[in-house]
């Protein structure tokens, strides 16, 4: 086929070649990000929180809470948890979140983990069936409302079960994730959302002076009540492939473009 004839211009060939150009940069940049961590997951091995040079890295201790939140069915005082939603002959499985900053102490050092963009894999601590005509805490109502389906279900008759997933404190908890010092977190924080976060600026006296989060260019972090294991410590190789197909999609665009542009420019239209 002449080339003359492909690059022709028209809606469909000019809105593809502007989505591939858009849609090349976020896909290198989750290829490099892959890349990265299948790096990183490689030599990964457990280090103390003490002495801690910071960077990626993989750190034990137990939890201690920053700020009061208790597990909706045990009302455990918990760093965070996970309500799992499921109903008996409807296919309905959700689940309901609420994480809080909270403090990893091994006994000679202690550091915050941040709950933004975290992954927790934590064990169930509790489990109920919930028969619509069995009354509620005004906290597991309000987790349910997050759920239409589950209220819905609720008033045609039906029944729920509920299992709870919570980090409890004192906890044996693994982290891995990006550490960093304390300081340099809450300048970050600032700069990311223009304001101030309690949660993130130092503490007085003998707080914590180290954070514990997912950063920008890896944009991984695991929180476990179990050592990880390789299965939860695993990138698809798929996922690199951004890194290849990313620029060729952002190239192929700007090349249809330039060709279109030649085209109209030898017709005199440009």
């Amino acid at each position: 086929m002449d080339l003359v004839q492909i690059i022709q211009p028209s809606a469909a060939g000019l809105t593809l070649a502007a989505a591939a150009i858009v849609a090349g940069a976020p896909l290198f940049a989750s290829g490099m990000r892959a890349v990265r961590l299948r790096r990183l997951f490689r030599r990964l091995q457990r280090s103390p929180l003490a002495g801690q040079p910071g960077g990626f890295a993989h750190v034990r201790g137990r939890v201690k809470l920053e700020s009061p939140l208790f597990a909706p069915l045990t009302a455990t005082p918990c760093a965070g948890f996970q309500l799992e939603v499921k109903a008996e002959g409807l296919s309905l499985h959700r689940s309901v979140d609420e994480r809080r900053t909270f403090r990893l102490e091994d006994g000679r050092a202690s550091a915050l983990v941040g709950p933004r963009r975290a992954r927790w894999l934590v064990s169930a601590t509790g489990e109920r069936e919930l028969r619509p005509e069995q009354p509620m805490t005004r906290g597991l109502a309000a987790l349910l409302e997050r759920v239409p389906e589950a209220s819905w279900w609720r008033r045609a008759g039906g029944t729920l079960r509920l299992i709870e997933h919570a980090l409890p404190a004192g906890a044996e908890c693994h982290v891995v994730g990006t550490v960093q010092p304390l300081a340099a977190a809450a300048a970050v924080e600032w700069a990311r959302t223009g304001t101030d976060d309690a949660a993130v600026a130092p503490g007085q006296g003998a707080g914590p002076d180290l954070w514990i989060g997912c950063d920008d260019h890896l944009d991984f972090l695991l929180v476990s009540d179990q050592p990880p294991g390789d299965q939860d410590l695993h990138v698809p190789a798929r996922r690199a492939i951004g890194v290849l197909v990313g620029p060729v999609l952002s190239l192929t665009g700007m090349l249809y473009l330039a060709g279109v542009a030649d085209y109209l420019r030898s017709l005199g239209r440009f």
